[in-house]
């Protein structure tokens, strides 16, 4: 490690220039991930302190950046000259996204003891992992065609609780790891999500909405690396690589997903007319599942501590 450390520190006399803390930064991640010794989770959770570090100074340069007479206002210091529908709009989009939450915790519970759907997994993963990508992008797909208006929302409601129901079965299991860890795990979830809710709010508008090419290429890496963990163990050096990425990997990726998100909603609640219709049940369904990978990866940080 601390030869790592070391060679970092020389590569950044290498690399002089403005960019040269990032090309140390990532040479320092290789060398790491060829010099594994035994514990990935020490390497994630460093991951993870550095990607908080980065993420903070990065929130705090944006606002100091900013001032009043900047053309690019935050959506907090819009929302004193927001129309009453626009403020509404935002409302029913939480109102969906913490009901969501809420339905999903609340099956969750129900359905802690129900082994069918996980035979299903552990005896054909494959088979079990594409029927539900396919049956979310479905789900998806069929209730965001239908306007919202109402006579259609009984069928959205239905199709919103068929998502809610299915991903809290097949998060039921988890609740065997114990209610205290269970708690903890939503708890940081929802201070992680509020915080990162509050810093796409305060910062300028639009700035994380330039993200969407860098979150597209780190989805489909996190996507790929969560598929291979289903077939290498985390004990070994290439296993412990990709667990990593999915795990950790995970958590930075889907934090920067909130942060785009939810400046995405505001956006397309101030510009879309208000004779048009809006949709806030399908405008929650981004954050919900950005919410849900969190707690998912937290609660897996916490149990692979208490297995220490």
């Amino acid at each position: 490690m601390l030869v790592n450390i070391s060679l970092f520190l020389l590569l950044r006399f290498n690399y002089s220039g403005p960019g040269g803390w990032c090309k140390s930064g990532l040479t320092l991640l290789v060398l790491l991930f060829f010099s594994v010794e035994k514990d990935w989770h020490f390497y994630g959770k460093m991951f993870l302190a550095g990607s908080a570090v980065v993420g903070g100074v990065s929130v705090c340069a944006i606002g100091l950046k900013h001032d009043a007479l900047d053309v690019e206002v935050s959506a907090l210091a819009r929302s004193i000259i927001w129309p009453e529908y626009i403020t509404s709009r935002i409302k029913s989009t939480y109102f969906y996204f913490g009901l969501g939450l809420a339905a999903t915790g609340g099956t969750m519970a129900l359905t802690k003891n129900f082994t069918g759907l996980q035979n299903i997994l552990a005896r054909h993963p494959i088979m079990a992992m594409v029927g539900l990508i396919g049956a979310q992008i479905a789900i998806n797909g069929i209730q965001h065609s239908l306007p919202y208006t109402s006579e259609n929302m009984i069928p959205k409601y239905m199709l919103a609780a068929g998502l809610y129901g299915m991903i809290g079965t097949l998060l039921g299991p988890m609740m065997h790891l114990g209610g205290p860890m269970v708690t903890r795990a939503a708890m940081y979830t929802g201070a992680l999500v509020s915080g990162l809710t509050l810093a796409a709010m305060t910062a300028p508008s639009e700035k994380y909405l330039q993200m969407s090419g860098p979150l597209m290429m780190g989805f489909a890496a996190v996507f790929a690396a969560s598929v291979a963990t289903a077939f290498l163990p985390p004990t070994g050096t290439l296993g412990g690589g990709v667990y990593m990425i999915a795990v950790y990997g995970g958590v930075v990726l889907f934090s920067a997903l909130m942060l785009y998100q939810t400046q995405s909603i505001i956006q397309q609640c101030e510009r879309t007319p208000h004779y048009m219709n809006y949709d806030p049940i399908s405008a929650s369904i981004g954050i919900y599942m950005s919410t849900i990978n969190l707690f998912v990866r937290i609660l897996s940080i916490l149990a692979s501590g208490k297995k220490k």
